[in-house]
């Protein structure tokens, strides 16, 4: 049964998690106050306002390029890497402000969760003498995969890898930090989209599948169907590492002032949809960043 998938909750501290909660039980009220208005305002004017409201991207550069990126790597690649406190200005004060409400923080708590779990993956197949053959669905920007890899390399233990994502821009952007960072000639980047999936890895095999974000925009269906596909490709000693939200309290600000819709699900529903894609629960668990607010299923071939 799905429910029988141990849930685990991360609380390394070596990884310096973001879990900043009480600052943002008092950051709420405005969140509540500013997604009514919002949503208001599209009520009337309709939902393609050229801004959402002047305290997020009226007076934020920053948050704008979120809000118009909005589902695309560009977003995450900026909440990923944003610098607080670069200066003391209005509106660094505002992007300051909203860059660390708990879905913002939890994002970077994600790339920090995927980092640790592909590391102890690939230093599993590499203590086993197995060649690391990784494929990354959806890949967008792929920072944490390629910071991973250049990990490995200075190390001695080369991987190989698929990066396989529709959007060319996402691939041009990974291809370049893959460059800078030494690791591109480890690297096919696969232009194509997930209705291809069988083709773009033809005999490659991977024995690491990472699909990060991506299921937070697939129906239960479609779900399943993809995460049957990745059980099918998957090498018989393979591990796959698929994250989805959970729901929260502020995923309606993400909706309506965001811009960013999204299929949330809980432990028990991400279950669901491994277990329906044909993953052995007793073979999985689930792994949540500290604000339980996005999970990995780790979810093994053997």
């Amino acid at each position: 049964m799905p429910n029988s998938i141990q849930i685990i909750i991360d609380s390394d501290s070596s990884l310096g998690y973001e879990t900043k909660v009480l600052s943002n039980i008092f950051k709420f009220p405005l969140i509540f106050i500013l997604t009514i208005w919002v949503a208001l305002k599209k009520m009337i004017l309709g939902s393609k306002l050229r801004t959402n409201t002047f305290w997020f991207d009226g007076i934020s550069p920053v948050c704008r390029k979120i809000k118009e990126n909005a589902m695309r790597w560009k977003a995450l690649d900026t909440a990923y890497n944003y610098e607080f406190k670069k200066d003391n200005t209005f509106a660094t004060r505002i992007t300051d402000f909203w860059l660390n409400i708990k879905n913002a923080q939890a994002v970077r708590n994600r790339l920090k969760l995927v980092k640790k779990e592909l590391k102890q993956e690939i230093q599993n197949l590499s203590d086993k003498k197995l060649e690391i053959r990784l494929l990354s669905i959806a890949a967008g920007s792929a920072q944490g995969v390629i910071e991973v890899m250049a990990d490995f390399k200075q190390k001695g233990i080369p991987t190989e890898a698929i990066f396989l994502d529709l959007d060319p821009t996402a691939l041009e952007y990974s291809k370049k930090m893959a460059q800078k960072l030494g690791v591109a000639d480890q690297i096919k980047f696969v232009n194509k989209s997930v209705k291809e999936l069988e083709e773009a890895v033809e005999d490659f095999k991977p024995n690491i599948i990472e699909m990060v974000g991506f299921l937070d925009y697939r129906p239960r269906e479609k779900a399943i169907n993809l995460i049957g596909k990745i059980n099918q490709i998957l090498d018989s000693n393979g591990v796959a590492l698929i994250s989805n939200i959970a729901p929260n309290i502020e995923r309606y600000f993400l909706y309506k002032v965001m811009n960013w819709p999204m299929i949330y699900r809980s432990p028990e529903q991400l279950a669901d949809v491994v277990v329906k894609g044909g993953f052995d629960p007793q073979k999985c668990e689930i792994v949540y960043e500290p604000l339980k607010i996005h999970g990995i299923a780790i979810c093994r071939k053997k």
